[in-house]
């Protein structure tokens, strides 16, 4: 087996192999790019003067990449819009100006990346309900404690890198996190609908988090932050290959652009929604009418005395369906039973004057 600098050789034309026939050394990369093959111009192999310019490039076996270019490229635009938003919705939470970039996107083994990061990192995970496995999001140092500061009513001048983060600022940092979920779930819903993004739990264990992610290939998102107009740091986003195995197929730049289709309702989808809603159990209250009286009187009630209702015989009852005003009614009896009869359907236009009892 090959190791990785004997590979690098090989492509490079620098690897030389002995010929067990003739004894003499030959160069591989001739090898492959001339005797029964094509050069990259397009001559026949064989042809007089040396091949050049072959067509071949480094590849990492350790860490392939599996990303596409155009899926890549599609959940940058997702950031991309995520920045536009948190740029929007993240001042009035921390009362000063936030305005993430997005700087660099690039793919590779978790492990490798997380040992880049500084000990003490605090690492946020998150899911993204129904996809499987977890993502990371990291803030350097420096913004964590702006934000801090921000949030307890400080200047944003605070600067103590390097100091422990304590049990307060970390459910600080959660609600920071979970205040943008909404912006990830819109972000990301124009290209995988109906997702649900949460924060399942926050740490600063490195090992934790080497053990959960393993050597995963990942897409390494990085955001250079701007507080007060000023860069602070980065926030980074780890977005591993198996959480978007499953919709690899949405993952695609024209997507994100063109947006989802809507689905046209048909008849047989209005059925079926009419046949389900049917079913469903409501509330239907009729009101004979109301009377006003004093606490003297509602202290002296007793059983058999008669309270008058401001609701005349000849006036219509009003019915409500899940407590809101839908129909009005005349009283009856049928097979012995009290019942009403429907004589119209009303709304507040018709005359809102009816609504004032319950409004």
């Amino acid at each position: 087996m090959l190791s990785q600098a004997e590979i690098d050789a090989l492509l490079s034309g620098s690897l030389q192999a002995e010929d067990a026939t003739s004894g003499e050394t030959l160069n591989l990369a001739e090898l492959m790019g001339g005797d029964g093959g094509t050069a990259q111009n397009g001559s026949a192999a064989g042809s007089d003067g040396p091949v050049d310019n072959r067509n071949i490039r480094p590849y990492n076996f350790w860490s392939p990449d599996r990303f596409s270019k155009e899926q890549m490229r599609a959940v940058e635009l997702v950031h991309e819009n995520l920045a536009e938003r948190l740029t929007t919705a993240m001042p009035p939470y921390i009362r000063t100006e936030f305005r993430p970039r997005v700087v660099h996107v690039e793919q590779g083994r978790s492990d490798d990346f997380l040992k880049e990061l500084q000990p003490g990192t605090l690492f946020h995970v998150l899911a993204l309900d129904p996809l499987p496995g977890r993502m990371l999001m990291v803030f350097s140092q420096e913004i964590i404690w702006v934000m801090l500061d921000r949030l307890l009513g400080g200047s944003g001048q605070s600067n103590v890198p390097g100091k422990a983060l304590t049990d307060i600022g970390q459910a600080l940092m959660n609600g920071t996190v979970e205040y943008m979920l909404n912006d990830i779930k819109a972000s990301w819903g124009k290209m995988i609908p109906l997702i649900e993004p949460r924060l399942e739990d926050s740490t600063n264990n490195h090992h934790w988090v080497q053990m959960m992610m393993g050597n995963a290939r990942v897409l390494n998102i990085v955001f250079e932050v701007t507080i007060q107009q000023t860069t602070i740091g980065t926030m980074g986003i780890y977005v591993p290959f198996m959480m978007l195995k499953p919709v690899a197929n949405l993952l695609n730049p024209h997507v994100w652009i063109a947006g989802q289709e809507e689905q046209q309702p048909t008849d047989e989808s209005r059925d079926l929604v009419f046949r389900r809603l049917s079913k469903v159990p409501m509330q239907v209250r009729i009101e004979l009418g109301g009377a006003e009286l004093t606490m003297g009187e509602l202290l002296n009630l007793t059983p058999g005395d008669i309270i008058r209702l401001e609701t005349s015989v000849s006036q219509d009852l009003r019915m409500f369906v899940s407590e809101r005003l839908r129909f009005l009614t005349r009283p009856g009896t049928l097979n012995g039973r009290m019942c009403v009869q429907i004589k119209s359907s009303v709304s507040a236009e018709d005359d809102p004057t009816l609504f004032e009892v319950n409004s």
